[in-house]
């Protein structure tokens, strides 16, 4: 069957099923076409190229109300939706891949595709399309070519936003000078001195290889319209490297997770404790480790106190109380989010929060701790802090249930969480208190 005689069947499937055969058609040209270019520059990597195709064309996928997932599927997951044979033989074709030796049903790395009405798995490898809706089951192999008008959009030769996963993914002939978000998955690489000498109006600038900090690349860089520093896996994050962007003044929101992995990694938080903008900051996002290094006392306690803060939110986390007790040596008059989650506190939740005086907290993150059901009754009703709005929190009920994945398959069994209203009214009653759930 022709191209064009393929697209006019699925135009009559997909009308069938009351879904807008163009929008639809316009998102599965565009990850026919795209995607293998993205695995390739990718090395294969489909969580990687599913990145990087989505960010490429979010304003197409937005306007479609298209959502982007990758998943593994075998011919058991597709069985289970009752989905016939012959279409599952073509869906997967020969491009499964044992997951260990002799296993019996091989997996395939898939793309989903969610588009509202219907979802649709794209194969790859061998350009085989699956949709699914909630009475029809369409299988589409070799995805017609057929493009709606300005489908795909040329990316923008003046981007806003650049993801560099590898040196290939910079666009030959680019002008950086429009580029107000820039994230770097790599190292050095020849070129990307004068995108970021080009890129004069950067506000959003995320180093998942901090190392690259130290290579050159950012020396006698001023970055003055720099806003918000991220470093996602700052083990490689070194004294060297942190000294070029420490005087980035502008500089109002800082993420830095992972300190601590590395022997000399708290020097680095010494050290950012001294920057110009650290009493500033109007968001700090820190994660520490202190299993490979360990966090003097002194020294973090120096970084809080005695000193005013700027901070608006603040999120810390694999503290111990004391740890805690040792920030609000510091005064936060304009704190509004504190973040305490993945602490492990459990019941000494009070202990830690000794001396904090937050006259604006309106919300606050108490997930990840391990709180009882009485624990969290007890600080609601005696927590003291005038202005709190909204806790986040989760607790469990005494139902188990069976945890399945998305093609039904069981995959585990744990308790059933309650509601956010469950919650509020058997144990924040009369406090004022809602649940947030983001």
């Amino acid at each position: 069957m022709s191209a064009d005689a393929n697209a006019t069947v699925l135009r009559e499937l997909l009308a069938i099923i009351d879904i807008d055969a163009s929008a639809t058609l316009a998102v599965l040209g565009l990850a026919q076409r795209e995607l293998p270019h993205a695995l390739a520059i990718c090395d294969g990597n489909l969580i990687k190229a599913r990145f990087r195709f989505a960010e490429a064309w979010r304003l197409e996928l937005a306007h479609c109300a298209a959502a982007l997932n990758s998943r593994s599927v075998n011919r058991q997951a597709l069985r289970k939706q009752n989905i016939a044979s012959a279409l599952i033989d073509g869906f997967i074709a020969e491009s499964a891949r044992p997951a260990y030796a002799g296993e019996p049903d091989p997996f395939v790395d898939v793309l989903r595709i969610d588009l509202g009405e219907v979802s649709a798995l794209l194969n790859p490898h061998n350009q085989a399309c699956l949709l699914t809706a909630p009475d029809h089951l369409l299988i589409n192999s070799l995805l017609p070519p057929l493009i709606g008008p300005d489908w795909p959009r040329t990316p923008a030769p003046r981007p806003s936003f650049l993801r560099l996963t590898t040196p290939a993914d910079l666009p030959p002939g680019i002008d950086a000078s429009a580029l107000r978000s820039l994230e770097l998955a790599c190292g050095a690489f020849a070129g990307l001195r004068e995108v970021l000498t080009s890129a004069q109006q950067l506000r959003h600038l995320c180093l998942r290889d901090p190392g690259v900090l130290g290579s050159g690349v950012f020396d006698d860089l001023e970055m003055r319209e720099l806003e918000r520093l991220e470093i996602p896996a700052a083990a490689g994050l070194s004294v060297d490297g942190w000294s070029r962007a420490r005087n980035w003044t502008a500089i109002r929101s800082l993420r830095v997770h992972g300190l601590g992995l590395a022997q000399d990694n708290f020097d680095v938080l010494e050290l950012i404790g001294r920057a110009p903008f650290w009493n500033e900051l109007s968001e700090l996002d820190l994660m520490l480790f202190t299993r490979q290094a360990t966090l003097d006392d002194q020294r973090w306690g120096a970084l809080w106190s005695d000193q005013a803060f700027a901070l608006q939110t603040l999120r810390l986390r694999y503290l111990h109380s004391p740890q805690w007790r040792a920030v609000w040596r510091g005064r936060f008059p304009q704190l509004r989010t504190l973040g305490m989650a993945d602490n492990g506190l459990r019941d000494q939740l009070p202990e830690a929060l000794v001396g904090a005086a937050l006259p604006q907290l309106e919300t606050l993150d108490l997930r990840g701790n391990n709180l009882s059901p009485q624990a969290l009754r007890d600080f609601a009703h005696s927590h003291g802090f005038a202005g709190l709005k909204r806790i986040g929190i989760k607790l469990d009920s005494e139902l188990m249930e069976d945890y399945c994945d998305w093609n039904g398959a069981v995959v585990g069994r744990g308790p059933v969480p309650l509601s956010s209203s469950e919650i509020e009214a058997n144990w924040l009653a009369g406090t004022g208190l809602r649940v947030f759930d983001d």
